[in-house]
């Protein structure tokens, strides 16, 4: 059977690389990826797959039915691009102005090419392969956006794995917990309200900016001080926007950060020290404070049976002494909002290139060796779940 599978991948590595730079040419943001789609959708059904798009936007699944009755496994994918201006140099480079800059290309490839293995194995198969391919998982909401539009219920599935290209990862390699993979990621948004005025007067106004400061100057002892020593948390601010000219006082300012965490509890407990902090900080600066979630997801965390079950598998393709566990990455993934539903596990594929920078730079790649492994660990797993 190990023949079989390898002579499979092997007929159809040159399609896979053709593919993989043919979408990474052509990128698509999150709930934009109408081509990525379109070309994922004839993909599949030129390999007998049935399938159904615009789930939840631009996201899409394809199925196989084997031939016999049995579980379901869903294979998942995520299909955005970044808004980056790529600055690999790469033949295939993309020239619309956003890139594939953390390896989505890959994980559509990858899972292509394992639909059309085992489009080719259905006779061995005793249920079904539901392949999902998710949108916006950059700003972590295409899965929420597929499973609210009933994508679980219309397509039950008793396990459910995915994979993610990992520079940091040697090529060869396999990176599978049983537990935390990635961190929670979450965007929050605080609006500080005061009283704008003349620059030259501040007493007859309630500044807003030197509110902000100290809201981003005291938010780091959440951290420090409120955060067990042996957690982990991030609070990060990525932007302040504010003002109109120097010597003018606004009413307004509006802070937006980033919250990670590798448990639920502390992913909370972040939130609200943020929230009460901000609002008290305000407050005692004669401002007031509107706080809001404006996206994000829970950590990623496996399902030991099931990360077990892939670490086998991944054992079988490139070695035991290949494939263990790895520090987990304060990254998030919207994986998560699937695995919290579906026992299921989330690995990282070793993708290491010389010369190539890590994930979401302008001078990212990873090395296509990396195309076949991920493949047949997918169909092995598939194989053997429903054999």
């Amino acid at each position: 059977m190990a023949d079989a599978i390898n002579a499979a991948i092997d007929a159809i590595q040159g399609e896979m690389v053709a593919l993989r730079r043919s979408l990474h040419a052509a990128p698509e943001i999150a709930f934009q990826e109408h081509e990525t789609a379109a070309r994922i959708a004839s993909e599949l059904t030129s390999a007998g797959l049935d399938v159904n798009a615009e789930i939840g936007g631009t996201g899409l699944v394809g199925i196989i039915e084997g031939d016999r009755p049995g579980p379901t496994l869903m294979i998942r994918a995520d299909i955005d691009g970044l808004p980056v201006t790529e600055l690999t140099g790469l033949e295939f480079a993309s020239t619309n102005g956003n890139m594939h800059a953390c390896g989505h290309d890959g994980h559509i490839t990858i899972a292509i090419g394992a639909a059309k293995v085992l489009s080719g194995m259905r006779d061995r198969l005793a249920g079904k392969i539901v392949f999902l391919f998710q949108p916006a998982e950059e700003i972590v909401g295409g899965a929420n956006a597929m499973i609210d539009d009933s994508v679980l219920q219309d397509y039950p599935c008793d396990r459910a794995i995915g994979l993610h290209l990992w520079n940091p990862l040697p090529l060869g390699t396999i990176g599978v917990n049983r537990s935390t993979v990635f961190a929670s990621a979450d965007a929050v948004r605080i609006t500080v309200r005061g009283r704008g005025g003349h620059g030259a007067l501040p007493h007859l106004a309630a500044d807003p900016v030197a509110a902000a400061a100290q809201i981003v100057s005291a938010a780091q002892t959440v951290i420090s001080r409120e955060v067990p020593p042996n957690e982990m948390g991030v609070l990060t601010f990525g932007q302040i926007h504010g003002g109109v000219a120097p010597n003018v006082i606004p009413d307004e300012v509006v802070i937006e950060g980033t919250i990670r965490a590798y448990t639920p509890d502390i992913r909370e407990l972040i939130h609200q020290s943020l929230e009460r902090l901000a609002k008290q900080t305000a407050l005692a600066m004669k401002s007031e404070v509107t706080f809001e979630r404006l996206y994000g997801a829970p950590p990623v965390v496996n399902n030991p049976e099931v990360a077990d079950w892939i670490a086998a598998t991944a054992a079988g393709v490139i070695g035991a002494d290949n494939v263990g566990e790895v520090e987990p990455v304060s990254v998030g993934d919207d994986m998560a909002e699937f695995i919290n539903r579906v026992p299921g596990c989330y690995f990282l594929l070793g993708a290491s290139k010389d010369g190539a920078e890590n994930h979401h730079n302008a001078r990212f790649d990873f090395d296509e060796a990396c195309l076949p492994t991920g493949t047949e660990v997918f169909v092995r797993a598939a194989l053997d779940y429903l054999s």
